[in-house]
């Protein structure tokens, strides 16, 4: 029954928010963390996702998913998008939206790829190719600022070192 809906609860969880960037960072040469005030957040599990929607000034509107990147923090949100060349979305998203602009996130999406920290206390395997590596970095983030213990270990292929997400963070990791 632990997984079950609550009524009133999954409807309050994905309806759109806006989200106001306040802070952005590079990556690498393709992808880019975006920082967002999201009034009203109802908060998140390391390895959760949103849904993004962006609509033109015409009416046309569009929407993908992108996984959090940031650690549980209030009505702050991280998410690090991988620019796709000939995408809609993420080309925008990496290379347009400015600080201080405005666009709607639902969420917080999904709960079978979790990390719950108090429930875990056998040692952690993490597996990540690419993009893929953004949900495990929230659970990486998460264990270190909790300071929990449990070791997580983490294997991550890529296709070239130059698209190696979140160098410093890695690099200053408990090795744990």
């Amino acid at each position: 029954m632990a997984r079950a809906a609550v009524p009133g609860r999954l409807g309050a969880r994905l309806r759109w928010l806006q989200a106001r960037l306040t802070g952005r960072r590079d990556e690498s040469d393709t992808a880019g963390t975006l920082v967002f005030d999201v009034p009203g957040w109802p908060g998140h599990l390391p390895g959760q996702h949103v849904d993004v929607r962006l609509t033109a000034e015409d009416g046309y509107s569009t929407q993908r998913s992108y996984s959090i990147a940031s650690a549980p923090d209030g009505e702050r949100v991280e998410l690090t998008v991988e620019r796709i060349d000939d995408g809609e979305v993420s080309p925008y998203l990496v290379d347009v939206l400015k600080v201080g602009d405005v666009i709607e996130l639902r969420g917080p999406v999904g709960g079978w790829f979790v990390w719950r920290p108090e429930e875990q206390k056998e040692p952690v395997l993490l597996v990540a190719g690419g993009s893929g590596m953004v949900p495990l970095m929230a659970m990486i983030r998460t264990r270190r600022a909790l300071g929990n213990r449990v070791p997580f270990r983490l294997v991550y292929g890529l296709r070239s070192p130059r698209s190696q997400l979140f160098v410093p963070d890695l690099r200053t990791q408990d090795p744990g």
